[in-house]
């Protein structure tokens, strides 16, 4: 009788980024050949990007393998120009043409061009997740969604208007009701994963950042109402008068003009400070989701956990930003690697896998790539 093969044993998972050097280098050959091919290049650039960060995600010491090519972007976005963005600026501009601007006929069609994209929005999402997963090779299995990109596009509409009509209050049930969406559909070969939990547990921190923002907001008005008056006080209402002739007054002088500048430079100071202080307020909830998401997911009945903290989130947002505005967009493949190295090395998962009996995804792979997510400037990695 012939021995029966030894059972395969489970491993418990350990990720890590592990960088290398060259991200550089595909940043400035991506700058100047965007400039020669007047921006065409950049997705055969992305493509190279990504295969460079993918390449420095390691589970148990062996590397994400990314197989995506340039040209399937390129034919992605080829098909969204030809159905989508060229039909509606031929349309737009014989109307204008025949009828001229301003006539109902074009804002109706700028009306429903407006809520195709919004209609879309989750569309583009949930392809450009299921092609992104579709190009991920570990140990040669690569990772798909398997459920309905219109389904989930329904959902994320529904959201946003939920949202919208709630002043933000139901964002914590969509936001869960989504990821569990979209996380029940993701597969690794054959094996799949698991997404259960509440949006309970994430209202008290939603309330205290929501509460929070408002209070900074009308605070912040009022103190800044008061600080100008006594600033001022009825010389500017005078200063203002003069410059917008809101009364009968003299011409206005260097200094009314002054003042009032000194007054809209305050107020656009308070602006971008509101700006920069409401989303550090969020980054409490933000953190808060995603410690719980990870614990809500899993894999072969392994439990994720993430470490996210509110500090790390603000330093990764600031950081992210400044590099953006001082290299004027071209530090992006170094946003990318910092957003991603901040998942990987807060990520881990506990329990063990049995990596060895999970077989290859028989789901169809997806042809082209991010065609919708690309005309939408979708973020993603």
């Amino acid at each position: 009788m012939s021995e029966s093969p030894n059972p395969s044993t489970p491993e418990s998972l350990r990720f890590e980024y592990v960088p290398r050097p060259g991200l550089f280098k595909l940043t400035v050959i991506n700058f100047l050949l965007g400039i020669i091919t007047l921006t065409i290049y950049r997705f055969w650039g992305k493509t190279n990007v990504r295969k460079h960060i993918w390449s420095c995600v390691h589970i148990n010491g062996e590397p994400l393998e990314y197989t995506g090519k340039g040209v399937e972007l390129f034919k992605g976005a080829l098909m969204v120009f030809g159905l989508f963005i060229l039909p509606y600026v031929l349309a737009t501009q014989g109307l204008k043409f025949v009828w001229g601007e301003g006539n109902p006929t074009i804002v109706g069609l700028q009306s429903l061009f407006a809520l195709l994209i919004y209609l879309l929005w989750g569309f583009a999402v949930y392809k450009a997740r299921k092609y992104q997963l579709s190009r991920t090779l570990w140990r040669g299995i690569r990772g798909t969604l398997v459920g309905s990109a219109t389904t989930y596009s329904l959902t994320f509409f529904g959201s946003m208007l939920a949202k919208g009509f709630s002043l933000g209050w139901a964002t914590p049930v969509m936001n869960t009701v989504l990821q569990e969406q979209i996380i029940g559909d993701m597969r690794f070969g054959d094996a799949a994963f698991k997404f259960k939990g509440r949006a309970g547990p994430l209202y008290p921190t939603y309330a205290l950042c929501w509460l929070l923002s408002v209070g900074v907001v009308i605070g912040g008005l009022v103190f800044f109402s008061v600080e100008i008056y006594n600033w001022f006080g009825p010389e500017l209402i005078a200063a203002l008068n003069r410059v917008f002739h809101l009364e009968n007054q003299p011409p206005p002088t260097d200094t009314d003009f002054w003042s009032v500048t000194s007054i809209f430079g305050a107020l656009v100071g308070a602006l971008i400070s509101f700006m920069l202080l409401i989303p550090m307020l969020w980054a409490i909830y933000t953190a808060k989701e995603m410690r719980t998401f990870a614990n809500y997911t899993r894999f072969d009945g392994a439990q994720f956990k993430l470490d996210a903290t509110t500090g790390g989130i603000i330093w990764l947002a600031v950081v992210n930003l400044m590099l953006l505005v001082f290299t004027l967009g071209l530090a992006w493949p170094f946003v990318v690697q910092r957003n991603v190295r901040f998942l990987i090395d807060r990520l881990s998962l506990e329990g063990a896998i049995d990596v060895d009996r999970i077989q290859q995804s028989m789901a169809a792979i997806p042809t082209r790539g991010e065609g919708l997510a690309d005309a939408f400037d979708i973020g993603g990695w």
